[in-house]
């Protein structure tokens, strides 16, 4: 305890003794003490509320500067009541947090401010009920050859047409809208904070916008292409390897040397004419169907992996109850599409010590023609079956998750779907769902 801790006790004790004083004055009839003690008992009093109103008016000061935001004020402990001075050391520590608090967020404004003062896109952001523009990066002033704006009526006296554009445009839409030559894309947002609801509207020149997006679609195509040209290559170079291998061991095989080299004849021309579907299958919305039988196509497509088949020791089932099973397919586009599910298969098979692979096909309870590709692989998770088919989503350490994307859209082509079940530990099957002939 400091003196501090005694100066209103005591200030109280004195008027508290001086009003005794007093009363025994006026009690004895004693009149020469009456105005004496009344003018002490006054300035007792006086001293007393200038004591307490002092106090009060350190702490509206230093509550005044809070609210002003001006934190450079502390409120003085030194020579405070210990009561007093607990609760001025935590006002000054609130102080102090306020201040840090402040200085960091005018820190990131900054931060903000340059950013924003960096990038190629213009911003500019208003509020709703009053119009009053909130922020305009140099991006923008530069794209409207305008200074700072106070208003949004700004722009209704340069460019009434881009003022109309403004305020008709909606949070999550997008307009393309022509400034001078040059046309930009508007994208707008909005947020609120306690001084009301905002627009936040990006100005992004298209030609950067349409430069981004065709070099993401040129990086896709060739990734797509170079995935199904080499899922095709490999066993077309495989079976050549056996082929020439045989021809300098082997006399009599004219036969299968003949087979052998019809299948690369036909896939090498399969080949081609996928490339060129493909390049063109933005601009189509039908395959170039006809009748084929499925056991012509899951035979073109083993005698094309009969090399692997054999390397790895895999006997693939091939159940076809109807020899006669016809669907009205593609047979390139859907040859390439069994190709990546027994590509995907052989994958699926590496690490198997017994691998089991069958190719099934029948008509289901609607009487559609099914074709299904089963493994005993490890299988795959279920919160990954619906993430399989999207674009460039791949479990593989080197895949590029094109395959399964490019067969399904093919599939879609042909009216039917390809669908996933497996079970981890068990397996997968890929099934091909065709329309009805």
């Amino acid at each position: 305890m400091n003196t501090s801790d005694f100066a209103l006790p005591l200030r109280a004790i004195l008027l508290l003794l001086t009003l005794t004083g007093l009363a025994y004055a006026l009690v004895t009839r004693q009149p020469v003490y009456w105005l004496p003690a009344l003018l002490v008992v006054g300035g007792q009093v006086g001293e007393l509320m200038y004591y307490l109103n002092r106090q009060n008016r350190e702490l509206t000061d230093f509550l005044d500067a809070l609210r002003y935001q001006d934190f450079s004020s502390n409120l003085s402990a030194v020579h405070a009541s210990t009561s007093v001075r607990q609760a001025r050391q935590l006002l000054n520590q609130i102080n102090q947090t306020f201040s840090a608090l402040t200085r960091e967020k005018e820190a990131q404004h900054l931060y903000l401010q340059n950013v924003l003062a960096l990038v190629n896109t213009g911003i500019l952001s208003y509020r709703d009920n009053d119009l009053t523009v909130g922020w305009m990066n140099e991006s923008l002033k530069r794209l409207l050859q305008v200074p700072y704006v106070k208003t949004l009526d700004g722009f209704r006296r340069r460019n009434p047409a881009l003022y109309a554009q403004l305020l008709s445009l909606r949070p999550g839409e997008n307009k393309v809208f022509k400034v001078g030559a040059q046309a930009v894309l508007l994208s707008a947002t909005a947020f609120t904070d306690e001084t009301g609801r905002w627009r936040l509207i990006a100005f992004q020149p298209m030609s950067e916008a349409l430069e981004a997006n065709e070099a993401l679609a040129y990086q896709k195509i060739l990734r797509v292409l170079n995935h199904e040209i080499m899922n095709s290559i490999a066993p077309i170079a495989s079976l050549a390897e056996t082929l020439h291998q045989r021809l300098h061991t082997e006399q009599n095989f004219i036969d299968e040397l003949r087979t052998g080299i019809g299948v690369i004849r036909d896939r090498s021309e399969g080949l081609l004419q996928f490339s060129q579907t493909y390049r063109n299958l933005s601009k189509f919305s039908t395959a170039s169907l006809q009748p084929v039988r499925i056991i012509d196509l899951i035979e073109a497509v083993l005698t094309l992996f009969e090399p692997t088949l054999t390397q790895r020791g895999i006997d693939p089932d091939v159940i076809v109850p109807d020899m006669d099973l016809v669907v009205l397919a593609d047979p390139v586009l859907i040859e390439q599409v069994l190709i990546n599910l027994l590509t995907n298969a052989l994958d699926a098979l590496r690490n198997q010590s017994n691998p089991t692979l069958a190719i099934t096909a029948a008509r289901n309870d609607d009487n559609r023609p099914l074709v299904s590709v089963t493994d005993n692989g490890p299988g795959i998770a279920d919160d990954l079956i619906d993430e399989i088919f999207i674009p460039f989503f791949t479990t593989k350490q080197h895949g590029s998750g094109i395959g399964l994307s490019l067969s399904r859209q093919i599939m879609q082509l042909h009216q039917g779907s390809i669908q996933l079940h497996s079970t981890v530990g068990q397996g997968s099957t890929f099934s091909l769902l065709f329309g009805t002939v």
